[in-house]
Parts: structure tokens; sequence; C-alpha cells
């Protein structure tokens, strides 16, 4: 094997031992897992050292080999899928139970394009926080995709097969593309396909909900050797562009890829004249577009206007922006946000200047066709991971199987448009390249530039208590805008919007230069962010479309830890325990801050419920719960229990500290509980 193959297949080798990882978790509830646990780790481990023998193995043997690994792979993986489905069987998005749901109403004879997808939530049981929400705070309910996204499904509907159907045919379809990836890689790089099929943000995409799993096979056979369209005749020839017609017609992000291809194709036809290069890319158009409508067709004829529509909503609706993009400044750190529509006309700016650049400057970035529409989606107010890293697996194929420098287009180069000189051609290639450049530079600055309308201050925090949830909200909001403004708002934590909370209070439309007060309210628990981390207040304008944001809340970061952590015996009645309660950082070191107040609290979890321990906790009253001590100068609280009766249950002692401004519990510590009996 050469040198690269050889680290690429050890790298392999550490991916089937990740596998085994990952199932090993699972062994105490499925104790089968470990058997194919132990075989992923030994051909993991077998794989790594294999691969450095100074002596090559035959074809046929690292054929076989290579195979193995594969279907080991795609064995942890299958495992893995299983135990996550089992664990959390509720669809994780909208878009997977909105893909059921449509195949579901076809099954049935209705055009799902003019049915609203709301009962998909409940039938699916899609958690509020996979919901896609407008500016105004409303869900999305229409189908959103093109046909081919449910039509998929319809076959096993038929079949009556419905429970988990889309995350099964998901998981498939991912499986389906590695093996693609694998089969028309060149032999020293095949192994990638293992490595980055096995990678976490693809698996969790394939089984958490996003079907963009769907597209990628179809669309990893579409950009094989897509440079040869223009020199193949037959059904070879048709092979890229149906394939990526089927692609574009399960989700709009393959939309993308496509002017790049066909202008790719065009110049590699270039060399045959320019009539030539136009009816080559116009036919690989053709063939594109008509292989998209097929599956779109008979619902375009039944409601051309609600297939539209439903097509055009993630671009031309008003949903809230999100993701891993540029956008997160605007959510974050609150630079831009004043103009939703700026983001779009930066993403359209860059995707045309990226364009332009990759066909002035062919065949020098022939090789990244797949990847650039991915680095234009980065400047779209809704910028997903999905968005940025799904079309990797293709662009991969695509750049190790094409030519980068075509014969043909270098034949026509220097057979006449070389005649204006290398040196002019790369003069002007550069000024395109720096004026592009200029373009989308000033597209971005547009786009942080653009202030957001409304200054937004949390000034009361409400808490779940023991339950360690934000629950009710006070914000201050101030219009600094010359526009009337209608707020609606959510919260954000995790890097993630929660679904839209109530509010009252506050009017509903505020004037330039109006302040008020507002009151929101979680709408649900899944909306509660932990008192444990920060979170802030977002909110969001529908005309025009703005985000702005509040600072971070950050509740202290002390916390409290309990010595003993654990009692390891029975502690006869009326024996004292001293239990100390410590202070410290969010790095576990100890705050020195005397008179602050500790609180420890007591209760019995019992099998039938909830019960009041009866305990004493210093010198309070049997049972009373919680009972304050205050820090010494080491930032130490001491606590003296006895206890008053014995119980099959443990009493269960937890300690806390409360603001001294809002007056919520935070900085919990450990559970420490604590058996009770009669005698030694």
């Amino acid at each position: 094997m050469l040198a690269d193959s050889k680290a690429w297949w050890s790298v392999a080798g550490l991916t089937l031992l990740l596998w085994a990882f990952r199932l090993f978790g699972y062994v105490d509830i499925y104790p089968l897992l470990s058997v194919p646990a132990v075989v992923l780790a030994l051909w993991g481990i077998g794989t790594v050292a294999a691969v450095w023998q100074p002596r090559r193995p035959s074809a046929w043997a690292e054929r076989l080999l290579g195979s193995a690994t594969v279907a080991l792979a795609l064995l942890g993986f299958f495992l893995w899928s299983y135990v996550q489905v089992v664990a959390a069987p509720s669809y994780g998005t909208d878009e997977l139970a909105f893909d059921q749901y449509a195949a579901q109403l076809l099954r049935h004879g209705a055009n799902p394009y003019t049915h609203s997808m709301a009962p998909a939530f409940q039938l699916f049981h899609v958690s509020p926080d996979g919901y896609t929400f407008l500016l105004n705070g409303h869900a999305v309910t229409a189908l959103s995709y093109p046909a081919l996204s449910f039509l998929v499904y319809v076959p096993f509907l038929l079949l009556g097969w419905g429970t988990q159907l889309a995350v099964v045919v998901n998981v498939g379809a991912w499986a389906l593309a590695m093996v693609l990836a694998f089969a028309l890689l060149p032999r020293q790089v095949r192994p990638l396909a293992v490595v980055i099929g096995s990678l976490d943000v693809y698996i969790g995409y394939a089984v958490g909900g996003v079907t963009d799993a769907l597209f990628v096979p179809l669309l990893i056979g579409a950009v094989y050797r897509w440079d040869a369209f223009a020199h193949t005749s037959g059904w070879r020839a048709w092979r890229g562009p149906v394939l990526l017609g089927l692609a574009m017609a399960v989700k709009q992000t393959p939309w993308l890829v496509l002017p790049f291809l066909a202008g790719g194709v065009m110049l590699e036809a270039s060399g045959s004249g320019a009539i030539r290069a136009l009816k080559t890319a116009g036919r690989y158009l053709a063939v594109a577009l008509g292989a998209f409508l097929v599956p779109n067709l008979p619902f375009v004829v039944l409601s051309p206007h609600a297939w539209l529509r439903d097509v055009m909503t993630p671009i031309a609706s008003h949903t809230v922006p999100a993701g891993q993009g540029l956008v997160e400044l605007s959510l974050f750190l609150g630079i831009g946000g004043g103009s939703l529509d700026a983001y779009r006309d930066a993403l359209i700016a860059v995707f045309v200047v990226l364009l332009v650049i990759y066909l002035a400057t062919y065949p020098r970035l022939k090789t990244w066709a797949v990847l650039i529409p991915s680095a234009a989606l980065f400047f779209s107010a809704r910028s997903f991971g999905s968005y940025l890293v799904m079309l990797l697996p293709a662009a991969l194929v695509a750049a190790f199987t094409v030519d980068p420098f075509s014969q043909v287009v270098g034949a026509a180069l220097a057979d006449g448009r070389e005649k204006l000189g290398t040196f002019a051609r790369k003069v002007r290639r550069w000024w395109l390249v720096a004026a592009g450049c200029a373009v989308c530079a000033g597209a971005v600055a547009f786009v942080l530039a653009s202030r957001p309308p409304l200054a937004v201050r949390i000034v009361s925090v409400r808490t779940t208590g023991q339950l360690a949830t934000v629950v009710q909200v006070g914000v201050e909001v101030t219009n600094t805008s010359g526009h009337v403004a209608s707020p609606a708002f959510t919260v954000e934590s995790g890097g993630q919007l929660t679904a839209f909370w109530l509010h009252t209070g506050g009017p509903t439309r505020l004037r330039p230069g109006q302040a008020a007060r507002y009151t929101l309210y979680a709408p649900n628990f899944f909306a509660q962010p932990p008192i444990t981390g920060g979170f802030q207040v977002v909110a969001f304008t529908n005309d025009p479309g703005t985000v702005s944001r509040s600072p971070s809340y950050v509740p202290t970061t002390w916390h409290v830890s309990l010595v003993p952590d654990s009692v390891s015996r029975i502690i006869p009645l009326g024996e004292p325990i001293t239990v100390r309660a410590s202070i410290l950082d969010q790095l576990d070191r100890p705050v020195h801050v005397a008179g602050e107040p500790v609180y420890l609290g007591q209760v019995v979890y019992d099998q039938q419920g909830l019960v009041f321990g009866q305990a004493i906790i210093n010198q309070a009253q049997v049972g009373q719960t919680p009972v304050v001590a205050y820090t010494n100068g080491r930032g130490v609280a001491t606590f003296t229990i006895r206890g008053t009766q014995s119980s099959a249950d443990p009493v269960y002692f937890e300690a806390n500290l409360v603001n001294s401004h809002q007056f919520y519990p935070y900085g919990y510590s450990d559970i420490l509980p604590v058996r009770f009996g009669r005698g030694a």
C-alpha cells in the first residue's frame, strides 16, 4: 500500500474502535451488543496492525479486507442507530415528520401540498424544539420540500410498514452513501468513506431527523466523474444529470450545485466550439431539470400554486435565522440583525461571485465545484450545520474522480484563447477575483452594519426551584429604530432557539423611542433553559425582518459541594453526623466568602412519591426543611444532622444557594443519601 493509503486505513481501524466504544455504552441494557463490540474492537486493532506490515497484500485480499471493514462499520452504525431510536423514538425534526405524513396523505389519495402538516407534530411526537418557526412566532406547517422527499416512503407504506419508517430510510440512505463513496473513490483514499461516514455529525443527523441523507447517495452518483459528460455518449452520459435532478427533487440544497456542474460541462466542451459547448450545457440542464420534474410533475399539474408555495417555503418565507454561519454574530453578539433581508442579499451576492470566479478561472477551482455552494450557504440567515457539511461526501467523490486539468480545456486554451497572452489573462483573472472579494466584503459589511432595532435587557428571572429551569423572565425593551416594531420573543440556550414565549405587560407595537417592560412565560417544559447555564432573550420582528438580543444572562457560577459526599453505613438514631457545605466556583475552586447563607433541605423519595424527612438539622425542628447556615471565612457552612426515625428509605439531603436579588435557588449540590436505623 502507498503511505497515504496506510495512513487512512489506520484511521479507518481507529474508527471501528470508536464504533466499539459507542456500543459499549449500551451493553448493560443490551448484553448481546458486547459481541459486536468485541468484534469491532479486534478488527479495528487488527486493521491498524495489518496495514503497517512491510508486504503489500494481494489485490483480492485488499478488496476483501476493505469490504469487511466497511461491512463492520455499517454493522456498528445500524446497531447504534437501533439503540438511539429505542431510547428516543420521537421524531427529532419537523421535516422528518412532514415527509412521512405527506407520504401517508398521498397513500390515502390526498395531495400533501394542499394540506397542513400540523397533525404530523402530534402523530410523530415532535418536540416543540424541533419545529421551524416564522418571525411572528408561528410554526411552519407547509410541506416545504420537493416530492421525492416523501415519495420514497410510499412503497414501504403500501407494504404496511410505518413505524419509524422515516428514520430507517434515513439510516439506510446514509449507509448506501457510505458504500457508494467507498466503491467510487480511488483505492488509496477509500478508507475516507468509512471515516467520514462514521463521524458523529453525520450519524447524528441520519438518526436525528435531518433528511439530507436521502439526497447524499444520489448526489454522490451524480458527481462521480461529472466532467466526462461532455465527451460521453449513451446511457452513461445520462447518469450524472439524472441523479442530480433526483437529488434536487429531494431537497433544495443540491439546487445550488447545478449551475457549477452545468458551467463546468460547458467549459469542458468548449474545445469543440462555443455552439457545441452551449448545446452540451443545455442538454445537461435539460436532463437534470427533466429528472427533477418527473416526481414533481403530478403535483405541479394538480395544484401549481400550492406546489410552488410549499417548495419555496424555506427560501421565501420569513423563518427565524439560525445556524452555525455568519448569522451567529447577530444571534449571539448582537452584531448586525437589523435586516435579515441583508443576509439573503449577501447569500445571493456571494453565490454569484463564487460562480463567476469558478467559471472565469476554470479549471483552477474545478475540484471545488460541489464544495463551493457550502461556502455560499455560510452567509445565509439559516446556515445550519447540515447545509455546511452534507455536500462534503459528494464533494470528496467529485474532487478525487474528476480530471483536475482537462486536456480538452488545456488544448482549447493553447489553441486560441491564449492569444490574449498569459500575463494579460492572469491579470484579468486576479482583477476579477479582487472585484468579487470586494463585492462579498461589501455585502457582509452591510449585513453586520445593520443595527438591531431593539435594546433588550433582562430585569427579572423566576425559576422552578429544584428543577433548576427558568420558567419566567422579565425584560425591558426599547425601540431604538425609526419605525414601529412588533416584537415576538424567544429564548436562546445552548445555541438553540426555543419555541416562542408568551408575553404580557408591554404593548403589541412599540413606537420609535418607546420603552416597555414585558413578562415572558415559557410555553412548555422544553423551552425552559437550565439555570445552571447562560441564556439570552431574542426578539424578532416580522416586517421588516430583524433580530435583537439581550446580553447573556449568566447566573452566578458558584455551586455547593457536600463533605462527605456519601455515607456508607446505617446511622443510629440520635447519633450526630457533620456535613460541611463548601462554596465552589465554576472550576471547583473554593470561594472564601463569609456570611453567605447555604440552605440544606431533606426529603424522602419513596416508591409511592415524596415524603417529608424527619431528621433534625442543626437546632431546627424535626423535619424542618430547608435549614440555613452561614459560611465561615473559608466559604464553608456546617450542618449537624440527627435521625429521629427508622425508615426503609434513606433521607436525601441537598444544599443550595439563593440569589440575593432575584431570590431564586441555584448552585445545587449533589444529593447525599443517609439511612437512619436503630442500634449500631
